[in-house]
């Protein structure tokens, strides 16, 4: 087979490297022959970013505007407290161009595919996409597993028995299974937080630790060493597809954030600014002074309250004077690097579960049938489809996903593994389109959820600290909206509290 790396394969095939937001305005397929599958790269846009990082000298001016509440960031997080707080005086500031961080859903040829979060099983999540209108897609299938690169069907269900591990490996993985239900995860979640999950799996054989080498970085940030033996263990109740109310979107969750920008659009015209790069914020005088550079130009707004509904490692550079404690525990959260390639067919390569899981050392961990909840039944094959195909990168490799030479050998590298597993696949891609973030997951690391954010939680006077990475638990939108039901509840506490402090002191009733 030819090495997928070799630089003279990857010139022979045509290819676009577009801006920073190139994923967000793809390019027809009419401008490539079948024959060269065309490269579409995009990602986020970090040039301030990486200018706060470095301690660049920006000149602030003074504000020109004031409201209640400011939130800083769009991603699920930051659009669920907009929402929350709809009727309030607030603003929103995004850095991107498109709202929802990393749950962005994009269209190919009438394909709706993500770039990024894909499904949910959260209760309070389905009662805030029915009360925004949205219909419930049901995923109903068991997850499929490719195992010595042969597909098996319902992996986590009686696929595992047929699959080509030897029998002493089956028979691993179903005493992990017994005795992972056996435990009680709430009486030792100290323990089992403090230790990884790689020595729980110490008993079970090296096969079942390299399957969740692959599984943990695309759930929760992590490979078998990095990862809390406690989230690894209560995975084991909700993996594999066996859980019946799984539900998504053709693309994804990037609809639910498309749905609450809507909403938001009616209920809260004006209020919402993209292209709105946070670059200080600093509490004075009761108020909150957030900093921004917007098409261009600086800008500081006043507000009452703060949402921060950034990442932490992004939340301790933007904000001035930070108290020691919340710095500490901000700069435990590690992040991982990430890169999500959509392959885009203009036939059905498989349709056989919505998701599938592949053990490491494999670059895909796992790929989705973007259009699985409306079209797994359809058996017209001649019709243009999607694969979304996970490609987490170590942390050491977070540099090297700027490069984009680096990121379209991924790309080649995913179509290659594809065109194994489904012999013939590569001759039907159309397009692929690579999307690209540096920091996306937190790290569900030992102590992140038992230790390290009950201490980030805590509001620092009229900051409010939400985003995923508050929570602890998995870099999920369901953990994104119990961190901005949270702040919203806060800041309402707040923003209550302080009016009738200024009410006795003026002496209006």
């Amino acid at each position: 087979m030819a090495d997928p790396r070799d630089p003279s394969r990857r010139k022979a095939i045509k290819y676009i490297i577009a801006g920073g937001v190139a994923a967000a305005c793809p390019l027809p397929a009419s401008m490539f022959t079948a024959a060269e599958p065309a490269r579409h790269l995009g990602g986020e846009g970090n040039k301030l970013c990486h200018q706060v990082r470095d301690g660049f000298s920006f000149k602030f001016p003074k504000a020109s505007a004031e409201h209640e509440i400011a939130i800083i960031g769009g991603g699920p997080s930051g659009l669920v407290s907009a929402y929350r707080l709809r009727n309030t005086d607030f603003v929103l500031l995004e850095k991107e161009p498109r709202l929802g961080g990393n749950a962005i859903s994009e269209q190919w040829r009438g394909c709706w595919y993500s770039t990024g979060a894909a499904y949910q099983m959260d209760d309070g999540i389905e009662a805030l996409c029915r009360e925004i209108g949205m219909p419930i897609y049901r995923i109903r299938s068991v997850d499929s597993a490719i195992i010595n690169d042969q597909v098996v069907p319902e992996f986590w269900g009686a696929g595992m028995a047929r699959s080509l591990y030897p029998d002493s490996v089956k028979k691993n993985w179903a005493r992990f299974f017994t005795d992972m239900k056996a435990l009680d995860t709430p009486a030792n979640a100290d323990k089992l937080d403090n230790m990884t999950f790689a020595e729980l799996l110490r008993p079970y054989g090296e096969e079942i630790k390299l399957f969740f080498d692959n599984f943990g970085p695309n759930n929760w940030g992590g490979n078998a060493e990095n990862t809390s033996a406690l989230i690894g263990a209560q995975s084991v109740s909700w993996g594999g597809g066996l859980l019946p109310d799984r539900f998504t979107w053709p693309g994804g969750l990037g609809r639910i954030s498309l749905a609450l920008e809507e909403q938001l659009q009616k209920s809260a015209p004006g209020r919402i600014h993209k292209n709105a790069t946070v670059l200080q914020v600093e509490q004075r005088a009761g108020k909150v002074y957030v900093s921004y550079s917007e098409n261009g130009e600086v800008k500081t707004l006043a507000a009452r309250a703060a949402i921060i509904a950034c990442p932490k490692f992004i939340a301790k550079r933007l904000i001035k004077g930070l108290d020691a404690a919340h710095f500490e525990a901000f700069s435990q959260m590690r992040y991982q690097p990430y890169v999500v390639v959509n392959v885009c067919f203009d036939r059905v390569i498989y349709n056989g579960s919505y998701d599938t899981n592949i053990p490491f050392p494999s670059p895909i961990v796992d790929f989705n049938v973007a259009d699985w909840v409306i079209n797994r039944d359809n058996k017209e094959v001649k019709r243009p489809t999607v694969l979304t195909c996970y490609v987490p990168r170590p942390e050491s490799e977070r540099s090297k996903i700027l490069d984009d030479s680096y990121v379209l050998d991924l790309g080649d590298e995913v179509v290659t593994h594809l065109d194994k597993w489904f012999p013939g696949s590569r001759a039907a891609v159309e397009e692929v389109h690579i999307y690209r973030r540096g920091h996306p997951m937190y790290v569900s690391a030992p102590g992140v959820l038992t230790r390290v954010a009950p201490k980030i939680r805590p509001p620092l006077g009229n900051l409010f600290f939400a985003h995923s990475d508050s929570e602890g638990g998995i870099s999920e939108y369901s953990s994104a909206m119990r961190a901005a039901d949270r702040c919203a509840s806060e800041v309402m506490t707040f923003l209550s509290k302080h009016s009738l402090t200024v009410k006795k002191s003026t002496g209006v009733s």
